[in-house]
């Protein structure tokens, strides 16, 4: 162990509910106030919620979402039936330890510090349509709350949770740099082509990394970017969306090129369009404003020679 630490050893408490290693456990520290209960969202009628206001963390490989409420047992199982959760695989729930809080103030404040934090990591694709606030906290509760935070960190490192720290750098995202800004201001007047000709390059595919949506597609010379046919699009668009988000669905959807599946949350294109830009097609794809490494190559796209 590293002794290169301001903070003397602490020990995580790991508890177990069945065999399975990734299923249902509670993480918690004697020194803390603060409990992490993770599980699958597969398991989450098995699970027993202690009481309170809790913080929670919903993610899958490449995205997370994060919310705060009076009841986490009510509030996910209304996600589990709400298709702009369905990308979430497994879920942490932050809550107070032993005794519940007795108010929302923690997990209001818990909510803002970790959608901050994981939003300067880059590690994930934070899905929020909204950015949390910051309560008023009074003067003498503040350093509290900042224990809190630390602990609750901590904690959800220990669960498994690489949403807010890691020793990797992220696969399928990076920092909001300020080529992704340029090209948001230099590419938004360039022209969306619709129903173009579908010729993608033998090995060159990309696809989408965000929030459990399909989408495929290839870069092109001159720096615009194809989207193929049968993308699924994001139906809500975030507050904080570029405005041509906006006005290239509109577009899309007056000319037939984008239609609703229904109860899904989602719409699906279907013809191939050029974009100005790999990160203008992301942001009108995901309705986020996200960066252009949402786009991944895909690990074997290239043509399969069948031998007879």
């Amino acid at each position: 162990m590293s002794s290169n630490s301001n903070h003397l050893p602490c020990a995580s408490k790991i508890i177990r509910v069945g065999d399975e290693i990734a299923g249902p456990r509670c993480i918690y520290n004697n020194a803390s106030r603060i409990a992490v209960t993770a599980f699958p969202m597969r398991e989450l009628a098995n699970v027993v919620f202690p009481a309170g206001p809790a913080v929670y963390v919903l993610q899958n490989h490449d995205s997370v979402y994060l919310g705060e409420t009076l009841s986490a047992e009510t509030r996910l199982i209304k996600h589990l039936l709400d298709p702009a959760k369905s990308f979430a695989r497994e879920a942490l729930v932050v809550t107070a330890w032993p005794d519940p809080w007795p108010n929302k103030l923690p997990v209001l404040f818990l909510q803002h510090r970790l959608f901050e934090v994981a939003q300067a990591a880059g590690l994930m694709n934070v899905v929020n349509k909204q950015t949390p606030t910051l309560p008023v906290v009074p003067e003498d509760e503040r350093g509290t709350l900042e224990r809190y935070f630390r602990d609750a960190r901590q904690a959800i490192f220990d669960a498994g949770c690489r949403t807010f720290d890691s020793a990797f750098e992220s696969q399928y995202r990076t920092i909001l740099s300020a080529t992704d800004n340029e090209e948001d201001l230099m590419g938004a007047e360039g022209a969306m082509q619709i129903d173009v000709p579908l010729h993608p390059p033998a090995g060159g595919e990309y696809e989408l990394r965000y929030c459990g949506l399909w989408a495929r597609g290839w870069p092109e010379a001159d720096g615009s970017f194809v989207v193929m046919p049968g993308a699924e699009f994001r139906s809500a668009i975030n507050a904080s969306a570029h405005k041509i988000v906006t006005t290239r669905r509109k577009e899309l959807k007056r000319v037939g090129a984008l239609e609703e599946i229904p109860g899904s949350g989602r719409e699906r294109l279907l013809v191939g369009v050029r974009f100005a830009s790999s990160s203008i097609a992301g942001k009108v794809v995901t309705g986020a404003h996200v960066p252009s490494s949402v786009w991944v190559p895909r690990p074997h796209a290239q043509p399969i020679l069948v031998m007879m």
